[in-house]
């Protein structure tokens, strides 16, 4: 086993629960053996702190396992995925069949996600350590879940940063042809697995999509960034008098269109435009109550945020509501989204307050001590 030796007082994180240790705090690597991955911590003294999974390619050198001197093993890890899966038996409902399985560090596996979608588990293997392990995880999984699909989607671009390509396709058993029924409270979606964002769908989206339902009655709305419609279909089953949805990609956009007659929406309520959403917005004369505003990354120029944001708030009636979010962007923090609505006020001369913040679904944990797992954050504001 790898027996990597950190520098002096940099165990502190660690003991309190962080799950990194970042390449600048190791003193050392020895004794190197065909077990790449797995490696055993010990402190500038030569004392048990942890172990890990360690890649020397990454900023993150070791993604901690556990705090214990425990043996490494597949007990280990069907112990893990078995707590993750007991998790979801406390919080999903029974009228929903898509979900988070296992967050990564969230659920105590670092580097690995697992989504459920009817009778299909997708899994991503985010390290070279859980890399490693993909025969070990998907046979327990396969254990498990006997008569599920699994499917491997691993094409994320972190795995660039980890020194691996992405790899995706068939695990055990092979996708239905076309895209996968699910269900989320209620209302149904077809996600498409194979080429779709992230796994297929939103998922972290999921009490977002519950908050916007209660909210939508009787309002005219437009959801901007609206990927496959999971939050316009939302607004209609709560009531909404119209949405106008906007999107680039036609792929998502055709999606949309079949997720409404999935969900038997009247057809004269909603439209959708292929148009980017600066553009739309530009030339866009009407005005709504609602504007759904969920941001994709765009770069590291803030005032891109900053100008999407006054172009929507200006399309809000007095009175109305904007909804906020963005995930997968930690280069803009929740001050800094905070920092762009205000400006977005000022310069339209709109008082807007806070009503409530809004977070990935509780189906993506993160722990206390790693605030770097909290990958989504978004506000429902009122505008005057």
């Amino acid at each position: 086993m790898l027996i990597i030796r950190l520098k002096e007082k940099k165990g502190g994180p660690i003991l309190k629960g962080h799950p990194w240790i970042f390449s600048g705090s190791i003193a050392d690597v020895k004794d190197k053996t065909d077990e790449r991955f797995i490696c055993r911590v010990l402190d500038s003294k030569g004392h048990f702190v942890c172990q890990g999974m360690y890649n020397p390619n990454s900023q993150i050198a070791v993604r901690i396992l556990t705090l214990k001197n425990e043996p490494i093993n597949k007990n280990f890890f069907v112990s893990r995925i078995k707590n993750a899966i007991e998790f979801r038996k406390l919080i999903i409902p029974d009228d929903t069949t898509c979900y988070r399985l296992i967050n990564a560090e969230g659920d105590y596996l670092p580097g690995l996600i697992a989504d459920i979608y009817g009778d299909v588990i997708v899994i991503q293997f985010l390290c070279p350590g859980m890399e490693g392990l993909k025969q070990t995880v998907s046979d327990i999984l396969r254990d498990i879940y006997p008569d599920f699909i699994i499917h491997e989607k691993s094409d994320t671009k972190s795995r660039k940063a980890e020194g691996l390509r992405p790899n995706s396709g068939p695990v055990y058993g092979t996708l239905p042809k076309g895209d996968i029924e699910v269900i989320e409270m209620g209302l149904h979606f077809l996600v498409d697995v194979k080429t779709g964002d992230r796994t297929g769908f939103y998922l972290d989206h999921k009490t977002n999509r519950q908050r916007l339902k209660v909210i939508s009655k009787d309002l005219d709305v437009l959801d901007l960034f609206c990927y496959t419609g999971g939050f316009s279909v939302s607004a209609l089953a709560g009531g909404a008098k119209s949405v106008v949805s906007v999107d680039t990609s036609a792929p998502a956009l055709d999606l949309f269109k079949r997720n409404m007659a999935l969900n038997h929406v009247k057809p004269f309520v909603w439209e959708c435009i292929r148009k980017d959403a600066f553009a739309f917005l530009k030339e866009d004369k009407n005005m709504y109550d609602l504007v759904i505003c969920d941001l994709p990354p765009f770069s590291r120029e803030h005032d891109l945020y900053t100008e999407i944001i006054t172009l929507a708030m200006a399309r809000i009636r007095r009175e109305g509501t904007l909804f906020v979010t963005i995930s997968y962007c930690p280069q803009f923090s929740c001050g800094d989204l905070l920092r762009a609505i205000s400006r977005a006020s000022v310069t339209l001369s709109r008082p807007a307050r806070i009503i409530s913040p809004l977070y990935q679904a509780p189906d993506h944990p993160y722990l206390a001590s790693h605030p770097e797992g909290k990958h989504m954050h978004g506000f429902i504001v009122h505008v005057g």
